[in-house]
């Protein structure tokens, strides 16, 4: 799971929680997350240069649920930090990925987001992923 950041061209933040998330290509290296054209940072995202992409841990459960509600103040509890260039990133996820926006491409209701990645900062959190409505722990068993 994943918490995608970036900041509109006046500094503001944005973000999202994405569970769909993928690795696209080794050379260049891109990754892809995926928008709904109906959340309100959409249109931040879509007139983004750059974005982050956050791997979260157990322990931002609740930000990942604020970040996946609309009309959340997302970003007003929370550990983010910026980074050299102004992007939110989250300082204590598992990773965190900086890409520049390589193409946005429709795909039913939501939008590819297709990121070049620029920097990868691998923390010392166990990442999380979203299944059944719940968080799952990688190794955990599922039932």
């Amino acid at each position: 799971m994943t918490i995608v950041t970036t900041r509109s061209a006046g500094g503001t933040p944005h973000g999202f929680t994405a569970s769909s998330f993928a690795s696209l290509s080794l050379d260049p290296p891109l990754i892809l997350v995926c928008l709904d054209q109906g959340a309100d940072c959409f249109p931040a995202f879509i007139a983004a240069e750059q974005f982050v992409v956050n791997i979260v841990t157990p322990a931002h459960a609740k930000l990942a649920t604020r970040f996946a509600t609309k009309g959340e103040d997302k970003f007003a509890h929370g550990n983010f930090e910026s980074d050299e260039s102004g992007y939110p990133i989250l300082p204590d996820a598992a990773a965190v990925i900086r890409c520049e926006l390589e193409q946005a491409v429709p795909g039913g209701d939501h939008v590819i987001l297709i990121g070049r990645v620029h920097d990868v900062r691998i923390g010392s959190g166990e990442p999380v992923m979203w299944y059944r409505g719940d968080f799952l722990h990688l190794g955990q068993s599922v039932r």
